[in-house]
């Protein structure tokens, strides 16, 4: 029998089957197969079976192939147990402090898992929380069909609705979408293969028209009750972003109502911080949009959920599913949060954005939250 790379084909048959039999929380292993082998399969057929309503955490670092070390104890030093490859799902135990400083770095965080201790920085927060299908979707103002939906499994598969055109999906073996993502539904069917009841997706904002259908029941419903306003009658609202601390503070006033760790951009060749330092005012704010650059370390990111613009460069503050470093520079500019940061300071901006369609430009001066960046 001849292999394929370094597996033969009745190996390749034999991991597919202990994949399918949910025998592991992660797909990870048989994607480096499918990598090596040139073999296709329909993403949706192997999705695996995540713990519920339990903590979870994802590799969410790195490129598709990545992987990191497992440690017996949390701290570099410490004997390596195994390794957590990209979107591997473990049980999350809880979050520590290293047992030993790293003088190298910031983060003196680990997760702990059953496998062993992950440096956190690495690992997205997650749940797995099946939703009950709805049977028609909500009518808009428009008289068309459709509802926001947040992602609420650590990943999943889908099948598209037409040829693919955005980079993302087009340069991906099998791609995935994950956990706090957010999408618009715009369609239901009943799958013919297997009975499931499944949203079609797709992204409003900043992408090309994709279409994919998706499990419903990975798919929770936003309401519009769920994105009102934030102390809408508070006045004198305004946000400072401190780079040189790596935070962001919401005031009411003289009052800090809001603190978080961010991830901002570094500085330039010239020294100029990627993040613009300076008093700025928020021009748009977007539930989900689509965001992808071609500068050095380039990136094609979908489905970012709670954006909120302040520099017309494109610096925003919005939601991150693609790593856990914050409190440290790394990103293009803009100012990454948590997805429940991000949401919560979406909110509490003025102004308002109604949920059809989602999508705000703010007009004229002094009628919109204020965001100081500054670097003491």
């Amino acid at each position: 029998m001849k292999p394929v790379n370094n597996y033969s084909r009745r190996e390749f048959i034999k991991l597919l089957g202990l994949t399918l039999g949910g025998l592991a929380l992660s797909r990870s292993s048989l994607d480096r197969v499918f990598a090596e082998s040139g073999f296709s399969i329909n993403p949706q057929l192997i999705q695996p079976e995540f713990p519920l309503n339990k903590t979870l955490g994802r590799i969410c670092s790195g490129d598709p192939g990545a992987h990191f070390p497992i440690k017996s104890e949390p701290y570099w030093d410490a004997p390596e147990v195994g390794t957590a490859w990209r979107d591997d799902v473990f049980e999350w135990k809880k979050e520590v402090i290293a047992k030993q400083l790293d003088p190298i770095r910031i983060n003196q965080r680990w997760v702990e898992t059953e496998a062993g201790y992950i440096y956190a920085q690495y690992v997205q927060k997650i749940k797995h929380i099946p939703q009950e299908p709805i049977a028609e979707l909500p009518q808009t103002p428009s008289g068309e069909r459709g509802m926001w939906v947040e992602i609420v499994t650590p990943y999943t598969g889908m099948t598209f609705a037409k040829p693919p055109a955005q980079t993302w999906v087009r340069e991906t073996i099998n791609p995935r979408i994950y956990y706090s993502q957010i999408f618009w539904a715009f369609d239901i069917r009943t799958n013919p293969e297997n009975g499931k009841t499944e949203y079609c997706l797709k992204q409003l904002y900043g992408a090309l028209p994709d279409e994919y259908w998706i499990d419903a029941t990975v798919c929770r419903q936003i309401t519009p009750e769920e994105i009102s306003p934030i102390h809408p009658d508070a006045e004198d609202k305004h946000i400072i972003v401190n780079l040189l601390y790596q935070t962001l503070s919401c005031y009411e006033g003289d009052e800090e109502v809001f603190f978080t760790k961010v991830t901002t951009g570094w500085k330039d060749k010239e020294g100029e911080w990627q993040t613009p330092l300076g008093t700025h005012t928020i021009w748009r704010k977007i539930l989900s949009t689509h965001m992808s650059g071609t500068i050095v370390g380039g990136y094609d990111l979908s489905g970012i959920g709670w954006t909120t613009l302040f520099d017309n460069h494109g610096a925003a503050i919005h939601a991150t599913y693609w790593h856990n470093e914050f409190g440290i520079p790394g990103s293009h500019g803009c100012v990454n949060t948590k997805p429940e940061d991000a949401k919560w300071i979406w909110r509490w901006t003025e102004p308002k954005v109604d949920y059809y369609p989602g999508d705000l430009v703010i007009q004229g001066q002094n009628k919109s939250t204020k965001v100081e960046v500054i670097y003491d």
